[in-house]
């Protein structure tokens, strides 16, 4: 990969016009961009995580109190109970040092009367300042803890959450705890694409690889939940970052300046929400990659002191990786400018492209291959960072060089319709450039095949029609992710296949069943029966299985 970039840097770049030398260094800078996004990746992956686990019993008996923070801002109230449910049941030592808290943005009555059933804490604010980070911020005043626990209103724990992260406090020097955030709902990737059982989550690789190798350099990045903080750490740093749609990015940041360890705990403790369309996929992805765009701005990782020298570097590779969209773009559009107007990008022959392209292109291939280990492959990779690219860019375009003044915008949860639809409006990019890949394609077999002429010659319309033809096929994926299918349940179900009974009001048995599928909103059963059953709208039903 060095070689290709050395040889493109001598050699490749065009000459003539004003437009294609501008073109051309566009696209050298892209493939620089790209292979140090490369190098740092293959850094990061070097060596392997050997830091060892630690068990909540090396605390006893001194364990901790612990304020578990809820944040929510408009998450349907039967969202939000569930996390409270599940929080309920996390299992500690000592539950008498757990305090659960519902920090509600909203300033919802419902979710204060729902606390109060449930009988955990409920914080309002009278503003929205500072959005999240403010809503946790003015919890720390309220509260006491010696750890915090910060959970999105989706992200249910899992009933050994504590058990696995507090016993890493044994250590005074631990800041905080990250666990992945995992997702019991399909992407519109795979829910779109009928391949909920072939694709992962597209967080996934970040989530369980990524961070875990960060572990080995203490540059965790706090990801906004699933996390457990020493109150000491957050104090040390004024509390929660402001001014920056993404507050946790920061958070970590300065936590780690101030000298505090961090983990990560790659384990599957809390899973939520994934988005459930294309639209919110868009939104979601548009607030990280300006959060990360201000945080640059605001607070330069090469100038944060306390930080040491990789953790620079791979803040500063989390922040350059939104640039990635710009790149994927340029990538797109240069064989049309030089099929369609006759600008070149690069100068090289179809020779120099074997020779030096090619090795650079598998060696890439078989290295990503290597580190995910079957988890993601490139050709996925780059459909997930195409569909992305005109949505990331306009928004990195809009927070590096026009400053927008955009703000914190929360991700719909518990979407459902009964509708099939094409999403024509945020489609409308990806279709515009496969249109034009196509036709420049084919415009690129007809001067093959000598129906047309061109004045370049053949050997740079080899190159750039292996080059369209590569990028209509992944274009073709891309497009048809906004092709929403329905979504019937505001819940997910989950399958099962338990014994159980039907019983009357009064508990008595009607018959016995099998249950195929429930959430917390209904179920799914099958009964096995050759008489007729009397079962009347409206009439109760008590589903009792196991016993419960």
């Amino acid at each position: 990969m060095t070689i290709y970039i050395v040889w493109r840097i001598l050699y490749t770049l065009p000459h003539g016009s004003a437009i294609s030398v501008l073109l051309g260094l566009s696209l050298l800078i892209a493939e620089i961009g790209s292979f140090v996004l490369s190098i740092t990746f293959y850094f990061l992956f070097w060596k392997k995580n050997t830091k060892e686990d630690k068990e909540l019993v090396e605390l006893h008996p001194n364990y901790p109190t612990v304020d578990i923070f809820i944040a929510t801002y408009n998450e349907s109230s039967s969202i939000l109970k569930r996390t409270i449910i599940a929080s309920k049941k996390v299992r500690y030592p000592d539950l008498r040092k757990v305090e659960i808290y519902v920090l509600d943005d909203g300033d919802r009555e419902e979710i204060a009367l729902i606390a109060k059933e449930l009988n955990v804490k409920y914080i309002r604010r009278d503003n929205n300042e500072n959005a999240k980070a403010g809503n946790l911020n003015n919890a720390l005043k309220e509260t006491k803890g010696d750890l915090v626990v910060t959970l999105d209103a989706d992200m249910v724990p899992r009933v050994d959450f504590l058990e696995k992260t507090v016993g890493y406090f044994e250590d005074s020097k631990m800041g905080f705890i990250q666990a992945p955030q995992t997702f019991f709902n399909n992407d519109p990737y795979q829910f779109n694409f009928f391949s909920e059982k072939n694709l992962n989550n597209d967080q996934d690789f970040f989530m369980r690889r990524i961070e875990n190798q960060k572990d080995i350099y203490n540059s965790v990045m706090y990801i906004g939940s699933n996390a457990v903080f020493r109150r000491a750490a957050l104090e040390s740093i004024g509390g929660f970052s402001t001014g920056v749609i993404t507050e946790d990015l920061a958070t970590g940041m300065f936590i780690q300046a101030k000298g505090w360890k961090t983990r990560f705990v790659n384990k599957n403790l809390a899973s939520g929400l994934a988005p459930e369309n294309f639209s919110d996929l868009i939104k979601q992805r548009d607030r990280w990659s300006r959060g990360n765009i201000q945080v640059a701005r605001k607070w330069l990782p090469l100038k944060i002191k306390g930080l040491n020298k990789v953790q620079k570097l791979l803040y500063m590779d989390g922040i350059h990786y939104w640039f990635s969209g710009i790149y994927k773009m340029i990538f797109m559009l240069a064989p049309l400018w030089f099929v369609l107007f006759g600008f070149y990008s690069l100068n090289a022959r179809f020779s120099g492209i074997l020779t030096f392209w090619l090795p650079s292109f598998i060696a890439s291939q078989l290295a990503f291959n290597r580190v995910s280990q079957g988890t993601q492959s490139i050709l996925l990779t780059n459909i997930y960072e195409t569909v992305m690219a005109p949505f990331i860019s306009y928004s990195v375009i809009s927070d590096a060089v026009l400053k927008s003044k955009k703000g914190f915008t929360v991700t719909n949860k518990g979407y459902n319709t009964n509708k099939k639809y094409y999403n024509w409006r945020l489609s409308l990019p990806l279709l515009i450039l496969l249109f034009f890949s196509i036709i420049a394609l084919c415009k690129s077999i007809f001067v093959i095949f000598n129906i047309l002429p061109f004045e370049s010659g053949k050997d740079a319309i080899y190159i750039n029609a292996f080059w369209l033809l590569y990028n209509v096929f992944i274009l073709i994926f891309a497009v048809l992710v906004p092709f929403e299918r329905p979504r019937f349940r505001k819940s997910e179900r989950f399958l099962s296949s338990k014994e159980a009974q039907l019983l009357d009001k009064e508990s008595h048995l009607i018959i016995d069943c099998k249950v195929m599928d429930w959430n917390e909103l209904g179920a799914g059963i099958t009964i096995e029966c050759n008489n007729k059953i009397e079962l009347k709208e409206e009439q109760k039903i008590i589903l009792s299985v196991n016993g419960y």
